[in-house]
């Protein structure tokens, strides 16, 4: 899309461009991270409240452990 107005004068010169240093790139990226992961722990623990635990019982009931499992018989 363009503009209709003409480009300012700060735009046009690239050595006054702002541009962020490896390590405050780095910080950025990191507490992005952090802050993702804790959305996903909420959103989970809510989850897990709105379905009053019935994820557990329903992973626990569908995955047979060794004890359920009918022995093997032999021939």
């Amino acid at each position: 899309m363009t503009s209709f107005l003409p480009p300012s004068p700060q735009a046009c010169d690239r050595s006054k461009t702002r541009r962020l240093k490896p390590a405050a790139l780095a910080r950025r990226c990191v507490g992005s991270l952090i802050i993702l992961a804790g959305l996903a722990i909420i959103s989970s623990d809510l989850l897990a409240r709105l379905n009053h635990g019935e994820i557990d019982a329903v992973a626990t009931a569908t995955t047979p452990t060794l004890a359920q499992q009918p022995a093997p018989t032999a021939r």
